[in-house]
């Protein structure tokens, strides 16, 4: 790796490592923007396809439209090539992938993925790194999109994104570390479940069958409870793991 590739590294992690607790990824987010050139960077924590013993939640920490989101929750998610036997491996193997190289073995199903509702959105290709905890055993993919008219991913990118996945694993452990959710009710877990996933208010009301003022309120009480100052901090710290 050349020198200044090593500098612009650098330049991330002394960035996340002034990350306050539980704002890790609006950080990062910015920190891989200005150093890297990789722009609405997003994390999935504990994706399904790559933590053993998941129970299928995942959590998206994301800049994505609320609507992006849920469209890939409901309808994309399990059709996503990173998903695939030949994107597990890739993964596993190798802490990277790319979704122009699993495209050459993608399923139909997985091109769809690709040619419709990526490419509908205006991305052309996609870098997934895995950030792996071995004290924790937490499974967390940072994922780069890119727009083919305005720049592809270079080897340089590949070489960046191997490198930075090991070196991001103590913020991750330090930072992604859950508000305390043992007092929520039942209705104020679920309006919060549907918030971090990126829904919007009149989504989340449809979805429980509740009025929207129902929503806020749940939700401001939410932020009280778990003594977060925003969604963003909300979205960094919440837990989806069995609650007691």
């Amino acid at each position: 790796m050349e020198q200044l590739e090593y500098r612009r590294l650098i330049k991330v992690l002394e960035q996340v490592a002034g990350a306050r607790k539980g704002e890790l990824y609006p950080v990062l987010a910015e920190a891989v923007a200005v150093h890297l050139g990789w722009i609405d960077a997003f994390v999935a924590e504990n994706p399904a396809y790559l933590a053993l013993g998941s129970d299928g939640e995942e959590q998206y920490l994301t800049m994505f439209r609320p609507d992006f989101v849920e469209e890939y929750v409901e309808r994309w998610r399990w059709n996503n090539p990173f998903a695939s036997r030949d994107g597990i491996a890739c993964l596993s193997r190798h802490g990277v992938a790319t979704l122009g190289r699993l495209r050459l073995r993608a399923t139909e199903p997985e091109r769809d993925f690709a040619d419709t509702f990526l490419r509908r959105n205006g991305i052309d290709d996609m870098l997934k790194i895995v950030v792996r905890s071995p004290a924790t055993g937490a499974v967390s993919t940072l994922g780069v999109p890119f727009d083919g008219d305005r720049r592809a991913i270079e080897p340089s990118d590949l070489l960046m994104a191997a490198t930075l996945g090991p070196l991001l694993i103590p913020y991750f452990d330090a930072n992604l570390v859950p508000a305390s959710v043992r007092d929520l009710t039942s209705g104020e877990r679920d309006v919060a479940e549907l918030v971090v996933l990126g829904l919007g208010h009149k989504h989340i009301a449809r979805r429980l069958n509740v009025s929207e003022s129902a929503v806020e309120k749940h939700l401001t009480r939410v932020l009280e409870k778990t003594g977060c100052g925003s969604l963003t901090e909300l979205t960094a710290q919440w837990n989806r793991r069995p609650m007691s």
